[in-house]
């Protein structure tokens, strides 16, 4: 059931499921022991409930979208978004470009299975992760380092962009006036492509057949606009 939850602490009001409550608040992180409840009127505007905040914080932006109610594309899911990236190295230079995006970004870099232990395609984390290396905060992109081969189309730095199919993406990039410039091909036992977009940017894309169950829920529809 929707409700409104307005923070004692601070004031800030939002609505939300009852099993999509954070436990923390978005305005100033004080427990869910601290939010006042009140059932969804159709808008948070019209809520009852307003509180002169304890420990209001003169300096927050009220524009700020850290906590941000996403919208959900429940027809586009596992299409179009941007999940890793691509950035080149030339071949006998692992150790060095390893070298300097761990220690001057501090990213986490493996090699990818099956890589040439002289020249490896290496996954780069850019950010804090689990031991199955699943991000902890969202936002930050995984990507690979990967080693320049002459004769083959390899945009870099680049994109990769997660599809639902290649061959149908493929048309529709023609269709709009882009170029497909390297046709499937497989790595890791995952199919890419190369296209080029109408103003000549680079970028890969990637077929996933099955979407993860974290990233499917049911869509709710709560009234709320």
């Amino acid at each position: 059931m929707m409700k409104i939850y307005t923070c004692f602490n601070c004031g800030f009001p939002f609505a939300r499921e009852e099993d999509q409550v954070p436990e923390t608040c978005p305005g100033c992180g004080a427990p869910r022991s601290q939010y006042l409840e009140e059932p969804w009127c159709g808008d948070i505007r019209k809520r009852r409930i307003h509180v002169d905040p304890m420990e209001a914080d003169p300096n927050r932006d009220p524009y700020d979208v850290s906590f941000h109610i996403p919208k959900d594309f429940a027809p586009q899911k596992g299409h179009g978004r941007a999940r890793k990236f691509v950035i080149g190295y030339d071949r006998g230079m692992a150790e060095v470009i390893r070298k300097y995006y761990t220690d001057a970004f501090g990213w986490d870099i493996i090699d990818a299975e099956h890589s040439d232990p002289e020249n490896p395609v290496m996954y780069c984390a850019t950010g804090p992760g689990t031991a199955d290396w699943e991000p902890w905060v969202p936002s930050f992109a995984y990507g690979f380092l990967v080693p320049r081969e002459s004769g083959i189309v390899n945009p870099e730095p680049s994109f990769v962009i997660e599809v639902k199919s290649i061959d149908d993406t493929c048309k529709k990039v023609l269709e709009y006036g882009g170029k497909v410039l390297r046709e499937r091909f497989t790595f890791e036992g995952q199919d890419y492509a190369v296209i080029e977009d109408s103003e000549g940017n680079q970028l890969y894309i990637w077929e996933v057949e099955a979407i993860p169950d974290y990233c499917i829920h049911p869509v709710k529809d709560t009234g709320a606009r």
